[in-house]
């Protein structure tokens, strides 16, 4: 049994273990190459491995904290002899007129990634909290002061805010590359309720005679719990003493974790685009839902006022009358009295903390990329901004480093870092939005994600060509007089030969004779050639930066109508020239065989 003023503290403790791990650094994670957990903060993120096995509890770690006023280093001082005092001075100069205090949690249970072909899809368990409390300047100026200050003023207190939530996550993603430009995603998310208990109107204004001879005390309260709690000695629609109010802890069971009675629903979309070779585009918004929460709940109402003259302890000398003591126990009862709040039942229903990403990313080198991002968090209807710039480097495929500055509001200090490392199946991460808050004392915000993947099967690794489907051999000769009917050699100039091999054309052989594979696909995108279905391909590439090099190199040595294409299967074909019919493509082929040798695997692809 607990009165109700440790309700709170229970929910606290129920909750704390879960505090203590903590929210996305989603600054530096959002862009940090070969981060599976990318796809939490854009759904449209495909990660570089096929498989994706997230260990339980392991693959998902983090915290996040924000203070938008004071720092521990505000309230508590150092003395003489290593001594600390509370300095409430200092403390109350950092405040500012709406203060918030803010932690929130995840905690992955299981998550599971497979690509097939332009899809990938997720399947993510993680259990979420936090905890949100806000303030007015104005009750630390009371608590400080006292009514001094006001007296013959109005003195408003409100809003006065908590909010503790603490809910299952139930997540079904699927992004999708629709072309060479363009990958979408969304993660359809079903919830299930384990706690709540929030403030949701509370306004307590304070009234001062200028002669101090009064105060007029105003109230107003509505409260809503929804816990595996039962409190005691309440009756719905009745006033409730505050004596009498107190609650029990249910024994844990697995209703508790998995209660279909607190349902709710969310949405994450997002949006990758590529606007060039090294230039890419991101947005996305996440957690767009709710949570009715229908179980256990109780909702504690007060609208009333109390007019304090304070109480006479002029007499209480005498043996005969009240003591002081005495006094103050009335004037206490009589606050009791009339501040009592109301009982009652009813479900009721709270909004998830939405969050808004607009980001870019540009590739300054083969390895290297910087990234800008916006993010806009949404609390108690209020948008929270903040702002970060990063730089990616990959030491290696296995192996990258992130750094990272953000800075949001009252807060502009704030140097991030992250880390990928794959040993084997097995890769390490983590990341932050702000080192500096390893010294916790001086700092607003904090937050870290860390864990161990599992990934299997790299895109850029160990896949074959597609078989050949071919045609009955056919036997084809080339006679003398076929050469006047060959497409003329380009015009090269010296200067735009990378070598001077490529140049020398051998003496044509009489007769020959080849065979001619016909090996068709379907290409995403293929640039206004619509109209030309034989392609001649000199390389194949998963990497498009890989397969632009080439093409540039082709378009020096003199082959203009160069393009990229990209299959279906994510591949990145280079042609070096399009044709209406078989035979004009293979003769193509042929042609740049004998005069470049280097490019004797040059091939001819049917393509729709």
């Amino acid at each position: 049994m607990k009165k109700v003023r440790g309700v709170i503290t229970v929910l606290l403790l129920c909750l704390s273990a879960e505090f203590s791990w903590g929210q996305d650094a989603s600054g530096v994670a959002y862009f940090l190459p070969n981060l599976p957990q990318r796809v939490r903060l854009n759904p449209a993120y495909q990660p570089e491995y096929k498989v994706w096995v997230g260990l339980p509890v392991l693959s998902g770690v983090s915290v996040n904290y924000m203070n938008s006023s004071f720092k521990v280093d505000d309230l508590l001082q150092k003395g003489r002899n290593d001594s600390v005092y509370v300095d409430m001075d200092r403390m109350y100069k950092s405040l500012r007129k709406h203060n918030l205090i803010h932690f929130d949690s995840e905690l992955s249970l299981l998550t599971v990634g497979v690509k097939v072909k332009n899809w990938y899809a997720t399947l993510d368990v993680t259990e979420k909290n936090d905890f949100v409390f806000r303030a007015n300047k104005d009750l630390f100026t009371f608590l400080k002061d006292g009514n001094t200050p006001y007296l013959g003023k109005r003195m408003d207190i409100g809003d006065l805010g908590l909010e503790l939530n603490a809910y299952e996550e139930f997540a079904l993603g699927v992004s999708r590359k629709l072309n060479s430009k363009w990958t979408v995603g969304a993660r359809a998310k079903f919830l299930l309720g384990i706690a709540n208990a929030r403030m949701t109107d509370s306004k307590i204004s304070l009234q001062t005679e200028e002669n101090g001879s009064s105060m007029m005390i105003r109230s107003k309260q509505d409260i809503r719990v929804s816990a595996p709690l039962t409190f005691e000695n309440v009756t719905y629609g009745e006033p409730v003493e505050w004596d009498d109010l107190s609650a029990d802890v249910d024994d844990f069971s697995t209703s508790m974790v998995l209660n279909t009675k607190n349902p709710g629903f969310a949405l994450d979309l997002g949006a990758e685009y590529e606007l060039s070779d090294k230039l890419k585009l991101y947005a996305s918004v996440v957690d767009l839902g709710f949570i009715r929460w229908g179980a256990k709940n109780y909702r504690f109402t007060q609208n009333t006022e109390f007019d304090w003259k304070g109480g006479d302890v002029s007499n209480s000398i005498k043996k005969d009358d009240k003591s002081i003591d005495e006094v103050f126990d009335d004037l206490l009862d009589s606050l009791k009295n009339d501040f009592r709040l109301t009982a009652s039942e009813g479900g009721y229903m709270t909004m998830l903390r939405s969050k808004m990403y607009l980001g870019a990313t540009y590739q300054v080198a083969k390895m290297v990329s910087v990234g800008g991002l916006a993010e806009l968090t949404m609390l108690n209807k209020k948008f929270y901004p903040s702002l970060t710039a990063s730089a990616d480097v990959r030491l290696h495929r296995n192996v990258t480093v992130a750094v990272a500055y953000t800075a949001m509001p009252g807060n502009y200090v704030n140097v991030g870092a992250g880390l990928t490392a794959k040993l084997g199946p097995v890769q390490l991460y983590a990341s932050t939005d702000n080192v500096l808050g390893a010294n916790y004392t001086h700092t607003q915000s904090l937050n870290a994600r860390f864990g161990i993947n599992l990934l299997f099967g790299h895109r850029d690794k160990g896949k074959k060509e597609e078989s050949v489907k071919t045609e009955p051999v056919v036997v084809k000769k080339e006679p003398e007089a076929k050469k006047d009917t060959v497409k003329p050699a380009p015009v090269v100039k010296p200067e735009q030969v990378e070598e001077k091999e490529d140049t020398v054309v051998p003496p044509a052989e009489p007769e020959r004779v080849v065979v001619s594979p016909v090996k068709e696909e379907m290409m995403i995108e293929r640039r206004g050639v619509e109209e030309m279905p034989y392609q001649v391909i000199v390389g194949s590439f998963k990497n498009r930066a890989a397969a632009v090099d080439l093409k540039n190199k082709m378009i020096r040595l003199g082959f203009r109508e160069t393009w990229v294409f990209q299959n279906e299967e994510g591949l990145f074909r280079v042609s070096c020239g399009g044709f209406e019919t078989h035979d004009e493509a293979w003769d193509e082929v042929f042609r740049i065989r004998r005069r470049y040798p280097k490019l004797k695997d040059v091939w001819g692809l049917k393509v729709y």
